[in-house]
């Protein structure tokens, strides 16, 4: 049968549809508004809207489920609309979070695909599983560590019906796709480039509750890497005074934990350097500069991590860059394997880091 074509204002309510649907308001598998609120929506007639929607129906952008409702196809080709890809990020969003927001939306529109960030405030939140029906692929930051995912949810990402990336957590570990550098590299690169500088007695500032995933599957963490090394330097003794640990509520920063945790230490700290993370490093400044110690003449500070915005930081930190624009791009590499190969085994792609010497670490003068 020859399909039937509309023009005037059926062509233009047809327009306005596929636009959303292209736009991504509309995206694969999820329902249209019934054709009553389209009609006001639109300023429409009814006619008119349900001759438009069975204009698409016919040309396969939706399907027409009797007694429940009109969905956009979930098998709309990508040279007819652009794929999606899900920026899955926490609700309380950091500073580099936003950063990875923006380099997975330049790869993503590199692409070809259409972006869309969602927010999400655990892993039982509905934006999470809409997100995963809705898009073609996503790209993950935990809101919480992969132990608490419940084992549903586990179970359904494993299957790998469709590209799912964690970023910055070794995922892989768990039976999913990951991108995300490698503790032990990284960490022994600090490591050997404060020995070098002549310290030995190195701290480390670190948030208990980001070692609870790799702690469960036995892979190395900064603590553990960190631990080994100032056991071998300087002896088991010497670990507990450099150990910082903190925890901090979940719905707030870590820099006021971080900051008293250092304050307590007093103005003669057991450390000539510490290490960490880049999100810390304002808190840990902060309290060097209130107890009226000096960065790099009385401590060196060491960070990793990336954000866009250390370069304006005073004085310039001197850290290993772990660059999120690679987190973005490696992304990419595992969801385009991954469509090409679904039974692949669990993917993992390794970001290599890069020391940036900045003015925050000071060598120590030989006795």
């Amino acid at each position: 049968m020859e399909k039937r074509t509309y023009g005037g204002k059926t062509a233009g309510i047809r327009e306005q549809l596929l636009r959303q649907i292209e736009l991504g308001n509309f995206p694969r598998g999820s329902v249209l508004p019934s054709e009553r609120e389209l009609t006001e929506q639109l300023n429409a007639s009814y006619m008119t809207v349900r001759k438009a929607i069975g204009t698409l129906v016919a040309e396969k952008y939706l399907e027409r489920i009797p007694r429940v409702g009109t969905f956009v196809s979930h098998t709309i080709p990508g040279h007819k609309v652009q794929r999606q890809l899900g920026i899955v990020v926490p609700a309380w969003t950091a500073p580099e979070n936003s950063d990875f927001v923006m380099y997975a939306s330049e790869t993503a529109e590199h692409e070809g695909w259409l972006p869309k960030m969602v927010s999400i405030r655990h892993w039982e939140d509905r934006a999470l599983l809409d997100a995963w029906t809705n898009f073609d692929a996503l790209v993950c930051f935990a809101p919480q560590p992969i132990t608490q995912m419940p084992s549903e949810l586990l179970k359904k990402l494993q299957k790998n019906e469709k590209p799912v990336v964690f970023i910055g957590i070794p995922a892989h570990y768990f039976g999913l796709d990951a991108v995300c550098g490698s503790m032990e590299v990284e960490f022994r690169i600090i490591l050997d480039k404060l020995a070098e500088a002549g310290h030995t007695r190195i701290a480390l500032v670190e948030q208990c509750s980001l070692m609870n995933d790799q702690q469960s599957v036995d892979v190395p963490t900064f603590h553990s890497v960190w631990k080994q090394r100032i056991t071998e330097t300087i002896g088991a003794a010497a670990v507990d005074p450099l150990s910082i640990l903190v925890e901090t509520p979940r719905f707030e920063l870590p820099h006021r934990t971080i900051y008293e945790k250092l304050k307590s230490i007093g103005t003669h700290p057991p450390f000539t350097a510490i290490i960490t993370r880049v999100p810390f490093l304002s808190g840990v400044m902060a309290a060097f500069s209130d107890l009226g110690l000096r960065v790099p003449e009385d401590v060196s500070v060491v960070a990793i991590g990336d954000r866009q915005e250390l370069e304006f930081y005073r004085p310039e930190p001197t850290y290993l860059k772990v660059s999120l624009r690679d987190h973005a791009i490696r992304a990419f590499e595992l969801i385009r394997a991954r469509l090409a190969n679904p039974e692949l085994p669990a993917q993992y792609a390794m970001v290599s880091p890069e020391f940036i010497e900045g003015k925050t670490m000071k060598k120590l003068k030989e006795k």
